[in-house]
Protein backbone atom coordinates (compact mmCIF):
# COMPACT_ATOMS: atom_id res chain seq x y z
CA UNK A 1 0.00 0.00 0.00
CA UNK A 2 2.78 2.27 1.00
CA UNK A 3 4.55 1.43 -2.11
CA UNK A 4 1.54 2.18 -4.05
CA UNK A 5 1.17 5.52 -2.54
CA UNK A 6 4.50 6.81 -3.22
CA UNK A 7 4.50 5.51 -6.65
CA UNK A 8 1.30 7.49 -7.71
CA UNK A 9 2.71 10.30 -5.78
CA UNK A 10 5.94 9.90 -8.20
CA UNK A 11 3.66 10.50 -10.91
CA UNK A 12 1.38 13.22 -9.85
CA UNK A 13 4.52 15.54 -9.06
CA UNK A 14 5.79 14.07 -12.55
CA UNK A 15 2.86 15.21 -14.35
CA UNK A 16 2.57 18.63 -12.91
CA UNK A 17 6.16 19.82 -13.50
CA UNK A 18 5.90 18.68 -16.90
CA UNK A 19 2.78 20.75 -17.37
CA UNK A 20 4.81 23.39 -15.74
CA UNK A 21 7.31 23.08 -17.75
CA UNK A 22 4.56 23.57 -21.18
CA UNK A 23 3.40 26.23 -19.59
CA UNK A 24 6.43 28.19 -19.21
CA UNK A 25 7.18 27.86 -22.67
CA UNK A 26 3.92 29.57 -24.09
CA UNK A 27 4.19 33.37 -24.50
CA UNK A 28 2.48 36.80 -23.28
CA UNK A 29 0.31 36.89 -26.33
CA UNK A 30 -0.84 32.69 -25.87
CA UNK A 31 -3.16 33.54 -23.26
CA UNK A 32 -4.82 35.92 -21.32
CA UNK A 33 -4.90 39.89 -22.01
CA UNK A 34 -2.10 39.33 -24.69
CA UNK A 35 -4.51 36.56 -26.90
CA UNK A 36 -7.44 39.21 -26.45
CA UNK A 37 -5.06 42.08 -27.65
CA UNK A 38 -3.49 39.58 -30.45
CA UNK A 39 -6.97 38.62 -31.60
CA UNK A 40 -7.72 42.83 -31.72
CA UNK A 41 -4.63 43.34 -33.86
CA UNK A 42 -5.61 40.86 -36.05
CA UNK A 43 -9.21 41.78 -36.61
CA UNK A 44 -8.29 45.70 -37.14
CA UNK A 45 -5.54 44.11 -39.71
CA UNK A 46 -8.38 42.69 -41.72
CA UNK A 47 -10.32 45.53 -41.11
CA UNK A 48 -8.00 47.92 -43.04
CA UNK A 49 -8.72 46.49 -46.45
CA UNK A 50 -11.73 44.87 -46.01
CA UNK A 51 -14.35 45.58 -48.81
CA UNK A 52 -11.59 47.90 -50.88
CA UNK A 53 -10.06 47.71 -54.54
CA UNK A 54 -6.22 46.93 -53.69
CA UNK A 55 -5.48 48.64 -56.79
CA UNK A 56 -6.51 51.59 -55.53
CA UNK A 57 -5.48 51.00 -51.54
CA UNK A 58 -3.67 48.81 -49.71
CA UNK A 59 -2.44 49.10 -46.16
CA UNK A 60 1.21 50.11 -45.49
CA UNK A 61 3.50 47.06 -44.77
CA UNK A 62 4.19 48.26 -41.45
CA UNK A 63 0.72 49.38 -40.17
CA UNK A 64 2.03 50.75 -37.15
CA UNK A 65 3.78 53.58 -36.14
CA UNK A 66 4.75 55.95 -33.49
CA UNK A 67 4.46 59.83 -34.46
CA UNK A 68 5.71 63.12 -32.70
CA UNK A 69 3.41 66.05 -33.77
CA UNK A 70 2.85 69.71 -33.56
CA UNK A 71 -0.96 70.89 -33.64
CA UNK A 72 -2.25 74.23 -33.04
CA UNK A 73 -6.22 75.12 -33.04
CA UNK A 74 -7.58 78.97 -33.95
CA UNK A 75 -10.78 79.93 -32.61
CA UNK A 76 -13.18 83.18 -33.72
CA UNK A 77 -16.22 83.93 -32.56
CA UNK A 78 -17.91 87.44 -33.96
CA UNK A 79 -21.26 88.74 -33.22
CA UNK A 80 -23.25 92.00 -34.89
CA UNK A 81 -26.35 93.41 -34.03
CA UNK A 82 -28.39 96.49 -34.87
CA UNK A 83 -29.91 98.44 -32.05
CA UNK A 84 -32.89 98.94 -32.59
CA UNK A 85 -33.77 101.93 -30.22
CA UNK A 86 -35.83 104.25 -31.80
CA UNK A 87 -34.84 108.08 -31.07
CA UNK A 88 -38.18 109.07 -29.82
CA UNK A 89 -37.31 106.09 -26.83
CA UNK A 90 -33.99 107.99 -25.93
CA UNK A 91 -34.43 110.42 -22.99
CA UNK A 92 -32.19 113.61 -24.63
CA UNK A 93 -33.31 116.38 -26.69
CA UNK A 94 -32.83 115.26 -30.01
CA UNK A 95 -31.63 118.58 -31.82
CA UNK A 96 -28.43 117.92 -30.42
CA UNK A 97 -28.37 114.50 -31.94
CA UNK A 98 -25.35 113.70 -33.58
CA UNK A 99 -25.66 114.15 -37.20
CA UNK A 100 -23.99 110.70 -38.41
CA UNK A 101 -26.46 108.69 -35.40
CA UNK A 102 -28.11 106.47 -37.81
CA UNK A 103 -24.77 104.83 -38.88
CA UNK A 104 -23.80 104.05 -35.29
CA UNK A 105 -26.87 102.27 -34.23
CA UNK A 106 -25.05 98.54 -34.09
CA UNK A 107 -22.96 96.70 -31.78
CA UNK A 108 -20.05 94.10 -32.91
CA UNK A 109 -17.85 92.03 -30.55
CA UNK A 110 -15.12 90.40 -32.19
CA UNK A 111 -13.14 87.60 -30.09
CA UNK A 112 -10.75 84.99 -30.88
CA UNK A 113 -7.99 83.05 -29.07
CA UNK A 114 -5.85 79.51 -30.51
CA UNK A 115 -4.05 77.01 -28.27
CA UNK A 116 -0.51 75.09 -29.36
CA UNK A 117 0.60 71.65 -28.30
CA UNK A 118 3.39 69.48 -29.22
CA UNK A 119 1.97 65.78 -29.18
CA UNK A 120 3.94 62.30 -28.63
CA UNK A 121 1.33 59.20 -29.91
CA UNK A 122 0.81 55.98 -31.11
CA UNK A 123 -1.28 55.08 -34.37
CA UNK A 124 -2.51 51.49 -34.17
CA UNK A 125 -3.86 50.35 -37.64
CA UNK A 126 -5.66 53.50 -37.74
CA UNK A 127 -6.64 53.93 -34.08
CA UNK A 128 -4.50 56.43 -32.41
CA UNK A 129 -3.52 57.63 -28.99
CA UNK A 130 -2.21 60.64 -28.14
CA UNK A 131 -0.42 62.34 -25.12
CA UNK A 132 -0.62 65.93 -25.85
CA UNK A 133 1.73 68.58 -23.74
CA UNK A 134 -0.02 72.07 -24.17
CA UNK A 135 2.65 75.19 -25.18
CA UNK A 136 -0.46 77.86 -25.38
CA UNK A 137 -3.73 77.08 -23.90
CA UNK A 138 -6.71 79.54 -22.98
CA UNK A 139 -8.92 76.24 -23.19
CA UNK A 140 -10.52 75.52 -19.87
CA UNK A 141 -12.09 72.30 -20.97
CA UNK A 142 -11.04 70.84 -24.14
CA UNK A 143 -12.10 67.36 -25.09
CA UNK A 144 -13.03 65.12 -28.43
CA UNK A 145 -13.77 61.42 -29.93
CA UNK A 146 -13.65 60.70 -33.69
CA UNK A 147 -13.61 57.82 -35.65
CA UNK A 148 -12.00 58.46 -38.75
CA UNK A 149 -12.79 55.35 -41.22
CA UNK A 150 -12.61 55.30 -44.94
CA UNK A 151 -16.43 54.15 -45.85
CA UNK A 152 -17.76 56.44 -42.61
CA UNK A 153 -16.61 58.55 -39.56
CA UNK A 154 -17.88 60.50 -36.58
CA UNK A 155 -16.52 62.74 -34.28
CA UNK A 156 -18.03 64.28 -30.96
CA UNK A 157 -15.60 67.98 -29.70
CA UNK A 158 -16.57 69.57 -26.63
CA UNK A 159 -14.83 73.37 -25.89
CA UNK A 160 -14.85 76.01 -22.95
CA UNK A 161 -12.90 79.06 -23.27
CA UNK A 162 -12.26 81.55 -21.20
CA UNK A 163 -9.83 84.40 -21.35
CA UNK A 164 -10.48 85.45 -24.99
CA UNK A 165 -8.89 88.13 -26.60
CA UNK A 166 -11.44 90.50 -28.63
CA UNK A 167 -12.55 94.02 -29.64
CA UNK A 168 -15.87 95.64 -28.64
CA UNK A 169 -16.89 97.84 -31.27
CA UNK A 170 -19.48 99.68 -28.99
CA UNK A 171 -20.66 102.39 -31.55
CA UNK A 172 -24.45 102.67 -30.25
CA UNK A 173 -22.98 103.84 -26.47
CA UNK A 174 -20.52 105.92 -27.79
CA UNK A 175 -22.82 107.96 -30.07
CA UNK A 176 -25.09 107.81 -26.98
CA UNK A 177 -21.97 109.58 -24.76
CA UNK A 178 -21.76 112.16 -27.63
CA UNK A 179 -25.29 113.35 -27.73
CA UNK A 180 -25.20 113.74 -23.97
CA UNK A 181 -22.28 115.67 -24.53
CA UNK A 182 -23.73 117.76 -26.97
CA UNK A 183 -27.15 118.33 -24.88
CA UNK A 184 -24.33 119.17 -22.04
CA UNK A 185 -22.83 121.85 -23.97
CA UNK A 186 -25.34 122.89 -26.88
CA UNK A 187 -23.27 121.73 -29.80
CA UNK A 188 -24.16 119.85 -33.14
CA UNK A 189 -20.75 117.39 -33.06
CA UNK A 190 -21.03 113.85 -35.12
CA UNK A 191 -19.93 111.03 -32.71
CA UNK A 192 -16.41 109.68 -33.37
CA UNK A 193 -16.11 105.71 -32.76
CA UNK A 194 -13.55 103.09 -32.39
CA UNK A 195 -13.35 99.34 -30.92
CA UNK A 196 -11.83 98.77 -27.50
CA UNK A 197 -9.60 95.69 -26.13
CA UNK A 198 -12.18 93.81 -24.07
CA UNK A 199 -10.78 93.46 -20.64
CA UNK A 200 -9.84 90.13 -19.27
CA UNK A 201 -12.82 87.94 -17.77
CA UNK A 202 -15.62 89.49 -19.65
CA UNK A 203 -16.28 86.99 -22.02
CA UNK A 204 -16.47 83.23 -22.08
CA UNK A 205 -17.42 80.69 -24.93
CA UNK A 206 -18.56 77.29 -24.55
CA UNK A 207 -19.19 74.77 -27.86
CA UNK A 208 -20.31 71.16 -28.65
CA UNK A 209 -20.70 69.47 -31.80
CA UNK A 210 -21.31 66.23 -33.28
CA UNK A 211 -21.07 65.06 -36.88
CA UNK A 212 -21.06 62.30 -38.95
CA UNK A 213 -20.23 61.40 -42.73
CA UNK A 214 -20.53 58.73 -45.62
CA UNK A 215 -18.08 57.87 -48.29
CA UNK A 216 -19.58 56.48 -51.25
CA UNK A 217 -16.46 55.80 -53.40
CA UNK A 218 -15.16 53.69 -50.30
CA UNK A 219 -13.28 50.93 -52.38
CA UNK A 220 -11.48 53.12 -54.42
CA UNK A 221 -10.77 56.25 -52.46
CA UNK A 222 -9.79 56.20 -48.79
CA UNK A 223 -9.92 59.22 -46.37
CA UNK A 224 -7.55 57.22 -44.32
CA UNK A 225 -4.88 57.77 -46.63
CA UNK A 226 -5.52 61.21 -48.16
CA UNK A 227 -6.02 62.68 -44.33
CA UNK A 228 -3.51 60.72 -42.25
CA UNK A 229 -1.21 58.33 -44.02
CA UNK A 230 -2.79 55.38 -42.14
CA UNK A 231 -3.34 53.94 -45.63
CA UNK A 232 -1.88 53.85 -49.13
CA UNK A 233 -3.74 55.64 -52.03
CA UNK A 234 -1.87 53.66 -54.99
CA UNK A 235 -3.47 55.53 -57.44
CA UNK A 236 -5.87 58.95 -57.69
CA UNK A 237 -9.63 58.67 -57.05
CA UNK A 238 -12.07 60.52 -55.25
CA UNK A 239 -15.69 60.23 -53.91
CA UNK A 240 -18.84 62.07 -53.15
CA UNK A 241 -19.44 62.35 -49.56
CA UNK A 242 -22.78 63.30 -47.03
CA UNK A 243 -22.02 64.88 -43.78
CA UNK A 244 -24.43 65.78 -41.03
CA UNK A 245 -23.97 67.96 -37.85
CA UNK A 246 -25.62 69.10 -35.07
CA UNK A 247 -23.84 72.50 -33.25
CA UNK A 248 -24.19 74.18 -29.92
CA UNK A 249 -22.59 77.56 -28.78
CA UNK A 250 -23.16 79.81 -25.92
CA UNK A 251 -21.51 83.14 -25.81
CA UNK A 252 -21.28 84.86 -22.37
CA UNK A 253 -20.92 88.60 -22.23
CA UNK A 254 -19.75 90.40 -18.95
CA UNK A 255 -21.04 94.12 -18.62
CA UNK A 256 -20.30 94.54 -22.47
CA UNK A 257 -23.60 95.27 -23.86
CA UNK A 258 -26.59 96.54 -21.95
CA UNK A 259 -27.01 93.63 -18.91
CA UNK A 260 -24.79 92.66 -16.69
CA UNK A 261 -24.24 89.72 -18.01
CA UNK A 262 -25.54 88.46 -21.47
CA UNK A 263 -25.92 84.76 -23.21
CA UNK A 264 -26.69 83.76 -26.42
CA UNK A 265 -27.27 80.48 -27.43
CA UNK A 266 -27.35 79.39 -30.97
CA UNK A 267 -28.16 75.72 -31.70
CA UNK A 268 -28.26 74.59 -35.47
CA UNK A 269 -28.59 71.18 -37.39
CA UNK A 270 -26.78 71.07 -40.91
CA UNK A 271 -26.31 68.12 -44.00
CA UNK A 272 -25.14 68.51 -47.05
CA UNK A 273 -23.44 66.97 -49.98
CA UNK A 274 -19.51 67.23 -50.39
CA UNK A 275 -16.74 66.37 -52.45
CA UNK A 276 -13.12 64.98 -51.55
CA UNK A 277 -9.89 63.78 -53.98
CA UNK A 278 -6.74 62.19 -53.25
CA UNK A 279 -4.18 62.90 -55.46
CA UNK A 280 -1.55 59.98 -55.74
CA UNK A 281 2.18 60.43 -56.88
CA UNK A 282 4.38 58.12 -57.50
CA UNK A 283 2.13 55.09 -56.24
CA UNK A 284 1.21 56.63 -53.33
CA UNK A 285 5.07 57.61 -51.58
CA UNK A 286 2.99 61.59 -51.68
CA UNK A 287 -0.78 61.93 -51.72
CA UNK A 288 -2.72 65.28 -51.81
CA UNK A 289 -6.05 65.27 -50.06
CA UNK A 290 -8.69 68.24 -50.58
CA UNK A 291 -12.36 67.83 -49.20
CA UNK A 292 -14.67 70.31 -49.19
CA UNK A 293 -18.54 69.91 -47.51
CA UNK A 294 -20.67 72.51 -47.72
CA UNK A 295 -23.92 72.14 -45.64
CA UNK A 296 -27.62 73.75 -45.51
CA UNK A 297 -29.18 75.08 -42.15
CA UNK A 298 -32.33 72.96 -41.68
CA UNK A 299 -32.80 73.99 -38.43
CA UNK A 300 -30.57 77.56 -36.75
CA UNK A 301 -32.09 78.71 -33.90
CA UNK A 302 -30.70 81.64 -31.49
CA UNK A 303 -32.05 82.90 -28.25
CA UNK A 304 -30.99 85.30 -25.60
CA UNK A 305 -31.11 85.81 -22.17
CA UNK A 306 -29.93 87.86 -19.37
CA UNK A 307 -28.95 88.89 -15.62
CA UNK A 308 -29.07 92.29 -13.98
CA UNK A 309 -29.82 93.84 -10.55
CA UNK A 310 -32.55 96.23 -11.93
CA UNK A 311 -30.33 98.86 -12.35
CA UNK A 312 -30.12 101.59 -15.81
CA UNK A 313 -28.01 99.94 -18.64
CA UNK A 314 -24.61 99.60 -17.53
CA UNK A 315 -22.79 101.63 -20.81
CA UNK A 316 -26.43 104.19 -20.82
CA UNK A 317 -26.34 107.58 -19.85
CA UNK A 318 -28.99 108.83 -17.32
CA UNK A 319 -30.49 110.02 -14.32
CA UNK A 320 -33.16 107.53 -13.53
CA UNK A 321 -34.38 104.27 -13.93
CA UNK A 322 -38.30 105.53 -15.61
CA UNK A 323 -36.11 107.46 -17.86
CA UNK A 324 -34.77 104.55 -19.81
CA UNK A 325 -37.53 101.96 -19.75
CA UNK A 326 -38.46 102.47 -23.05
CA UNK A 327 -34.97 102.41 -24.68
CA UNK A 328 -33.93 99.65 -22.49
CA UNK A 329 -36.86 97.27 -24.09
CA UNK A 330 -36.37 98.02 -27.15
CA UNK A 331 -32.19 97.64 -27.56
CA UNK A 332 -32.06 93.75 -27.87
CA UNK A 333 -34.94 94.11 -30.63
CA UNK A 334 -33.00 92.65 -33.37
CA UNK A 335 -31.73 89.18 -31.54
CA UNK A 336 -34.89 88.71 -29.46
CA UNK A 337 -37.16 88.90 -32.10
CA UNK A 338 -35.65 88.12 -35.31
CA UNK A 339 -36.65 85.03 -37.56
CA UNK A 340 -33.20 82.62 -38.98
CA UNK A 341 -32.50 83.10 -42.25
CA UNK A 342 -31.16 80.38 -44.58
CA UNK A 343 -27.23 80.06 -44.40
CA UNK A 344 -24.46 77.70 -45.49
CA UNK A 345 -21.96 76.08 -43.19
CA UNK A 346 -18.82 75.03 -44.79
CA UNK A 347 -16.26 72.10 -43.69
CA UNK A 348 -12.94 71.33 -45.62
CA UNK A 349 -9.94 69.72 -45.27
CA UNK A 350 -6.59 70.20 -46.52
CA UNK A 351 -3.77 67.58 -46.19
CA UNK A 352 -0.16 66.28 -48.07
CA UNK A 353 1.55 62.86 -46.99
CA UNK A 354 5.33 61.96 -47.98
CA UNK A 355 6.26 58.68 -47.18
CA UNK A 356 10.02 57.33 -47.17
CA UNK A 357 11.32 54.24 -45.87
CA UNK A 358 9.65 53.74 -43.26
CA UNK A 359 9.19 56.88 -42.03
CA UNK A 360 5.95 59.38 -43.15
CA UNK A 361 5.45 63.32 -42.94
CA UNK A 362 2.12 64.50 -42.43
CA UNK A 363 0.65 67.94 -42.53
CA UNK A 364 -3.27 68.21 -41.99
CA UNK A 365 -5.38 70.96 -41.96
CA UNK A 366 -9.29 71.52 -41.03
CA UNK A 367 -11.72 74.37 -41.64
CA UNK A 368 -14.98 74.59 -40.35
CA UNK A 369 -17.94 77.38 -40.43
CA UNK A 370 -21.09 77.85 -38.64
CA UNK A 371 -23.10 80.98 -39.34
CA UNK A 372 -26.28 82.49 -38.22
CA UNK A 373 -28.11 85.35 -39.99
CA UNK A 374 -32.09 86.74 -39.07
CA UNK A 375 -34.14 89.27 -40.84
CA UNK A 376 -33.62 91.72 -38.50
CA UNK A 377 -29.90 91.47 -39.42
CA UNK A 378 -28.61 90.00 -36.02
CA UNK A 379 -25.45 87.77 -37.19
CA UNK A 380 -23.00 85.22 -35.42
CA UNK A 381 -20.15 83.99 -37.19
CA UNK A 382 -18.42 80.92 -35.55
CA UNK A 383 -14.99 79.71 -37.12
CA UNK A 384 -12.26 77.84 -36.50
CA UNK A 385 -9.27 75.87 -38.01
CA UNK A 386 -7.02 73.39 -36.77
CA UNK A 387 -2.92 72.47 -38.43
CA UNK A 388 -1.14 69.52 -37.20
CA UNK A 389 2.28 68.54 -38.37
CA UNK A 390 3.03 65.07 -37.42
CA UNK A 391 6.35 62.48 -38.14
CA UNK A 392 6.12 59.10 -37.55
CA UNK A 393 8.03 56.11 -37.81
CA UNK A 394 6.33 52.76 -38.83
CA UNK A 395 6.85 49.68 -36.92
Amino acid sequence: MKIRFIAFLAFVLFSSSNASAQEEKKTFWDHGLGKLLKSVDNMLDRWQEEGVDTNYIRKPKMSRMVYLGYYGYFQQHDMTFPVSVDNADIPLDRQYMPPNMSEKKYVAADIHTYQSEVELGIDWRGISLELPIPIRNRYSMSFGLAKNGSVWGARIRYKSLKNMEGVLDDSFNQAMNQWNRNVENQTYDPAVTSGNTIPAGKIDLKIFYVEGYYVFNNKRFSLAAGAYGDMVQKRSAGSLFVMGNYYQSRFGAKNLFNHEYDTFRNWKLSFGPGYGYNWSINGGKVCIHLSVIPMISIWNQMVHKYEDNNTPPPNAVASSQSQWSKYDAHYYDAVDNGRSRFVFNYFGRFAVSYSFDRFLLNFLMNYRQYLYRNNADTQINNREADAQINFGMRF
